[in-house]
């Protein structure tokens, strides 16, 4: 008997597969000391000083890109719902 066919993961897939470890939401202020959240695609060769300076104050540009950010304690359900969607984000 054969062994069944493993699902074929497409391109982009795996494309989000792999940015999902990489994309974080920082919660923090802006610099005039609003409420706000961040979206970030760390660079992957900058994750771990990322990580390490994550407790501090961050100029988020310097380790990626910020994909999506605005005012508030939390991000809008949709805002969340396209970083799942278009860059795999599973996390918090």
């Amino acid at each position: 008997m054969s062994e069944p066919a493993t699902p074929t993961r497409s391109y982009a897939d795996r494309v989000r597969g792999e940015r999902g470890n990489n994309v974080f939401l920082v919660r923090g202020s802006d610099s005039t000391g609003r409420p706000a959240w961040y979206f970030v695609l760390v660079d992957p060769a900058k994750r771990a000083a990322f990580r390490k300076a994550f407790s501090g104050t961050l100029e988020l540009n310097a380790y990626g890109r910020v994909l999506a950010s605005g005012y508030g304690p939390d991000p809008p359900d949709d805002v969340r719902a396209r970083m799942t969607t278009e860059y795999g984000f599973t996390g918090e």
